[in-house]
């Protein structure tokens, strides 16, 4: 007990650092108290933080300790649908329907009706690589689901 006497903050520690440090404890002590009663008096609650979207669902999951299949995890409301070979006509789909396309989404797709609206229609497939941001890599990944209706 006299080594406690001893010991005087004031001589480690600034004023300054003092406030500083009550500062933190006093805010860790808080957060704890929020935590705990959380912890014992919201339990049910927890389901309501969270949508019904995939991301939210596996996150659910995976903090319950629930097994996550890898099929839940990648599917995409884009690709619940299987998109048939051949079936967008790059001169007549909409916006929607070219966001079916993989790697397609809304900016992309507005910039292929506006591309198809200021000259006209696509005489190939290749055409669309001159509408901004889409580039060869993305062709090829869309190239066997477009086609040109005459």
């Amino acid at each position: 007990m006299p080594v406690f006497n001893r010991i005087n903050p004031k001589d480690f520690f600034t004023k300054e650092e003092i406030s500083v440090l009550l500062f933190i404890i006093l805010f860790t002590f808080i957060g704890i108290l929020f935590k705990t009663y959380r912890t014992f008096f919201q339990k049910n609650n927890d389901e309501i933080q969270f949508e019904k979207t995939d991301i939210d669902s596996i996150l659910v999951a995976v903090f319950n300790n629930e097994k996550v299949e890898k099929r839940e995890i990648i599917s995409t409301k884009k690709k619940e649908e299987p998109l048939q070979k051949k079936s967008i006509d790059l001169n007549k789909a909409s916006v929607e329907e070219l966001k079916k396309l993989p790697g397609i989404g809304d900016k992309t797709a507005q910039k292929i009706v506006e591309y198809r609206k200021k000259y006209g229609r696509f005489n190939k497939i290749e055409d669309i690589m001159k509408v901004e941001r889409i580039g060869p890599n993305l062709f090829e990944k869309i190239k066997e689901y477009i086609t040109i209706n005459k």
